[in-house]
């Protein structure tokens, strides 16, 4: 009875680890609407595709910026390019299964409606995100550039400004 056990256990252990190293397929989303394509890596590398939306003009392509608690989704000219953080926008989500992995996890973390990893404190770039979700792309309006500049004034330890949405 002990090596039916023993093949049981094998059984299921290698059954786990089949899905391990895997490149999953998933649907983020982000605060302005817009919806992508991720085929992700364990180790959190994602090829994205724009699925709908609006488009940047001259920023065609995207990459993801995880540089604080908050994930977020920017706008750049190539795959691959440093990521300028006015041109980012929060994920959201409703389950993890809808953020990309990090820490070599399956999936990301969603809390309170963001893909976050909360073992990070929040950044000045996490307050970017947070000031300029839901104002549209980019940096141009007079409510983004005010919303930008409060922002980056959130002090240390960063606290979000009033009038930005919460963590």
């Amino acid at each position: 009875m002990g090596s039916l056990t023993r093949l049981s256990s094998v059984a299921i252990l290698l059954m786990l680890l089949g899905g391990c190293g895997k490149a999953t397929d998933r649907k983020l989303r982000d605060s302005e609407g817009r919806s992508f394509k991720a085929d992700c890596s364990p180790e959190g590398v994602c090829k994205l595709e724009q699925k709908s939306g609006a488009s940047r003009a001259g920023k065609p392509a995207q990459a993801l910026l995880a540089a604080g608690r908050l994930v977020g989704i920017c706008d750049v000219k190539a795959a691959g390019d440093q990521p300028e953080t006015h041109d980012c926008r929060p994920l959201v989500c409703e389950t993890d299964a809808e953020c990309p992995p990090a820490h070599g996890m399956k999936d990301g973390q969603c809390l309170n409606q963001r893909c976050s990893d909360p073992a990070e404190a929040i950044s000045v770039k996490d307050s970017i995100l947070l000031c300029l979700a839901g104002t549209g792309l980019g940096r141009e309006t007079p409510v983004q550039v005010e919303r930008y500049a409060l922002a980056l004034n959130c002090g240390t330890p960063c606290r979000v400004p009033l009038p930005c949405q919460k963590p």
